[in-house]
Formats: C-alpha cells, structure tokens, sequence
C-alpha cells in the first residue's frame, strides 16, 4: 500500500513539473514574439525616420514620385543606417506615394520591417513640406 501511495504521489508530482515546465516554455516563446515584433516596430519607424531625413534633401518631391509609388529605402537596416551593432536580419522597405487627395506638397510614406522570425510591422506615415521653414511636418502617423 505504501509503494503505491509513493507511486502515485510520483505521478503527481512529475504532473505538476511537467505543467511548470510547459507554462514555462509557453511563456518564453511569447517573450521572444513579443521581442520580436517590438524590434520589427522600431525598425519600421527607423525606416520613416530615414526616409524623411532623405527627402528633407530634396527640393521638389514631384522628381520623386512622379505621379506614382516609388520605393525609396530597401534593404538591411544595418546597411541603411551603416551601423555595425544592428541586427543584419531586419529588412526595410519604404515606399513613397503621392497625396491621394493630390496635394503637391504632401507625401504618403509606407515603412515595412520583417525580422528574422518572419514578423512583419508596417507604419504609414503623412507628410508635408513647409514652404516657409523648409522642413518637414508629420500629419499622421499610424
């Protein structure tokens, strides 16, 4: 009788080590998706950042859309941003589209950042130039 008491309080307990085990790993795996998908986030909204720093260079945007999307930024953010402690997984693209509503002074920009697990994040971005201060002004950023 005692063998199987001891037995059975065995099965509990590797039950129950079996259960913390499993929660444990269940929740690391949420950690390391959640992580990724920050990461993702943050280098989409890079992307943007660069791509207003490269158009604050140019003064008509009409030379760059020409009427159509065009991509501005592709590739390895570690390349675009020539940072060497980047992780060189995290691919960018941004594309530049003119205003819908066809204003010449207003850009839509688009930013999409995979990283190396395949989570993808995308920022979409309205900008218009200031004739009078000659900088760039955000409209709305989603």
């Amino acid at each position: 009788m005692a063998l199987v008491t001891a037995l059975m309080a065995m099965l509990m307990m590797l039950a129950l080590g079996a259960g913390v085990a499993m929660t444990t790993l269940t929740e690391s795996t949420i950690a390391a998706n959640h992580r990724d998908g920050l990461q993702a986030l943050y280098a989409a909204e890079s992307g943007i950042d660069l791509a207003i720093s490269r158009l604050r260079s140019i003064a008509d945007w009409q030379t760059v859309v020409k009427g159509a999307p065009v991509t501005l930024l592709d590739g390895r953010l570690a390349d675009l941003l020539q940072g060497g402690t980047l992780d060189s997984r995290v691919v960018v693209r941004v594309t530049v589209s003119p205003d819908p509503d066809g204003h010449e002074d207003i850009l839509a920009l688009q930013s999409s950042a995979v990283v190396s697990g395949g989570i993808r994040r995308t920022v979409q971005v309205s900008i218009r130039k200031r004739p009078a201060a000659g900088d760039i002004e955000i409209l709305s950023w989603r």
